[in-house]
């Protein structure tokens, strides 16, 4: 091969594989240098240039010589496997660089085949890239069809041997964020903020958003006219249900919003159990759970609290299980009758759960109203006091969870200082005039 018809063989695997040609010049000199060496052991120094001008390449033993012919066919059967290598990984190390900033967007392709149950997509704009949707990964019920054209949410590119491994997802809630942001300018802008997803691929979506604008109405705009934007998303996703969820401060109110679409008669929660108690009317009971408890899984995940559904009629007996159990501390004169009410709403509306609770808890369930510590902390000891076996348990198992959920919140405050702390601060500009 002469140095034109070399050059030409550069400038053909450079365009072919995307290579630059200053890296496909240097992995040759490396090859040949490697496989130069073995066969001359290193009795004397190895060298060898390749002008990138002309293609000539010129080799020494020391300051003797060679020609490229005296090297003979060993090892130039050596350096084209070291070739071939040092490019598959130059094209793994080009592809992977290409995909990595893209981890957390968006990807298109084509399917062209399932192997084992995992799907293989050709990525759009590159016939050598290649992603996988694992099974895990896969809509249930969707069918993939070899030649269809999809869309995914890129999940990970890492190196595997002289391969790129690029998993992508359709079933991510990421996936539905990116949708989101792709079809509705004002969540892309930032007006309108999504402050949680839930997902149960193929079924339900919930995703609770928020205008930072009042004047925007976050539900509506995701929603867009005559619900085209939301049908956009829906039908990508296989006709997949959304519900979308006005986010606000209110707990009880948000809790009751991410039930939707049964309507809620009121709601009451206690937060440091992580436990909120919904009341619905009967007919409104089978929504508010949904199939298979379906809708109320997925709104306990979104609002991070355990929700239990129940009637009008199982509310009025709980109520009135819990104002007998305080009847023993009225009682005993340790609370004031009119008081009873206040307890019940404030989910202070048993023995145990009085008995685990701190003053400064009473205090804070009944604000409003003017008790001493002294008097809380009697109250808690009464409460003890009248405890069965079972109650003692149960008083055990509220304490343990109080206790975990104040330390994680102490945790959570600690580092948020520390995140402050570490933030270094600007410094001050001043005004300067001209001298």
């Amino acid at each position: 091969m002469n140095a034109s018809e070399f050059l030409r063989l550069v400038d053909s695997i450079s365009r072919e594989r995307g290579l630059s040609k200053e890296q496909i010049f240097n992995d040759i000199e490396e090859a040949l240098i490697q496989a130069a060496r073995k066969r001359f052991e290193q009795e004397e120094e190895f060298s060898l240039t390749i002008d990138h001008e002309t293609g000539e390449i010129r080799a020494y033993e020391g300051d003797r010589a060679i020609e490229m012919e005296d090297l003979g066919r060993i090892v130039a059967n050596v350096a084209k496997q070291v070739i071939i290598q040092r490019l598959r990984e130059d094209e793994r190390d080009l592809l992977h660089d290409q995909y990595e900033n893209r981890v957390g967007t968006i990807i298109s392709g084509t399917i062209l085949r399932k192997e084992r149950g995992t799907v293989i997509v050709q990525l759009a704009g590159n016939e050598r890239a290649e992603g996988i949707i694992p099974r895990d990964e896969q809509i249930p019920g969707e069918v993939y069809r070899p030649g269809a054209t999809i869309r995914a949410h890129l999940h990970s590119v890492t190196k595997r041997g002289q391969r790129v491994r690029m998993v992508i997802s359709r079933t991510h809630t990421e996936f539905i964020r990116e949708l989101f942001e792709s079809e509705v300018p004002e969540i892309a802008d930032g007006a309108i903020e999504i402050k949680g997803i839930v997902r149960e691929p193929g079924r339900r979506t919930k995703i609770a958003v928020a205008a930072l604008d009042p004047r925007i109405d976050p539900v509506g705009s995701c929603v867009g006219m005559r619900g085209s934007r939301i049908s956009k998303i829906s039908d990508e996703l296989g006709g997949e249900k959304i519900d979308i969820i006005p986010w606000v401060e209110d707990e009880a109110q948000f809790i009751i919003n991410s039930m939707k679409p049964a309507s809620i008669l009121s709601c009451s929660y206690d937060a440091f159990r992580d436990r909120a108690r919904v009341v619905v009317t009967q007919d409104q009971l089978p929504l508010a759970i949904g199939k298979a408890g379906q809708n109320v899984r997925l709104s306990a995940r979104l609002t991070r609290y355990r929700i239990d559904v129940i009637s009008e009629d199982q509310a009025k007996d709980l109520r009135a299980q819990g104002s007998d159990q305080l009847q023993q501390l009225i009682s005993a004169g340790h609370l004031e009758d009119f008081i009873r009410e206040i307890f019940l709403d404030n989910h202070l509306n048993s023995l145990s759960v009085i008995a685990a609770q701190t003053a400064e808890g009473i205090i804070d369930g009944v604000e409003g109203y003017n008790v001493e510590v002294e008097q809380a902390q009697q109250l808690i000891d009464a409460a003890n006091a009248l405890l069965d076996e079972e109650g003692q348990s149960e008083r055990d198992e509220y304490i343990a969870v109080r206790e975990r959920l104040e330390s994680e919140a102490l945790e959570g405050a600690l580092e948020s200082e520390l995140e402050d702390e570490a933030t270094p601060e600007e410094p001050e500009q001043t005004e300067t005039s001209p001298q």
